[in-house]
């Protein structure tokens, strides 16, 4: 790992949520990592793949059995699709 790259490690924050700590981890932001995607219609999260933010957005639907969610679109974005098996991450 070169000396520049973010470490970042997770902690268990309770209800299933676990939290970032380390050097380029959202600390103070109160976010954690959700992956019950199936309860999160209508809530704004962050998702993220292989540690690089990939996008911000409003849950227009999720699958219930967690394995995709749906970003709702907002100005020239359109609705975007984000699977688990492919290694997304949706923080809250």
């Amino acid at each position: 790992m070169s000396p520049s790259a973010p470490t970042v490690e997770e902690t268990t924050a309770g209800h299933g949520v676990v939290e970032k700590t380390g050097r380029g981890a959202k600390k103070d932001s109160g976010l954690g990592l959700r992956p019950d995607w199936a309860k999160l219609p209508g809530h704004t999260v962050e998702v993220w793949l292989m540690g690089e933010h990939v996008a911000t957005g409003v849950v227009d639907q999720a699958a219930e059995d967690d394995s995709v969610l749906w970003l709702a679109g907002a100005g020239a974005d359109t609705r975007r699709l984000f699977d688990k098996g492919t290694g997304y991450q949706v923080w809250v």
